[in-house]
């Protein structure tokens, strides 16, 4: 699951990289997110929240 959060994260930091749909993991779905913040240089949450956001995400992934 963390290579997804890896994956996603440098396919957020790509700017013609599409918005992820419901076909991606959670996981992916946060990366993304994290590089498109770190993209625009403003992050969504602070750390805190953002570490809960992924530890949230993997237990999605591993209930679906």
């Amino acid at each position: 699951m963390a290579c997804e959060i890896v994956e996603g994260y440098f396919d957020g930091l790509d700017p013609n990289s599409p918005e992820p749909s419901d076909n991606r993991s959670y996981t992916y779905r946060h990366g993304f997110a994290n590089g498109r913040d770190d993209l625009n240089g403003s992050p969504r949450a602070p750390a805190y929240v953002l570490r809960a956001m992924a530890i949230a995400a993997k237990q999605k992934d591993k209930e679906n």
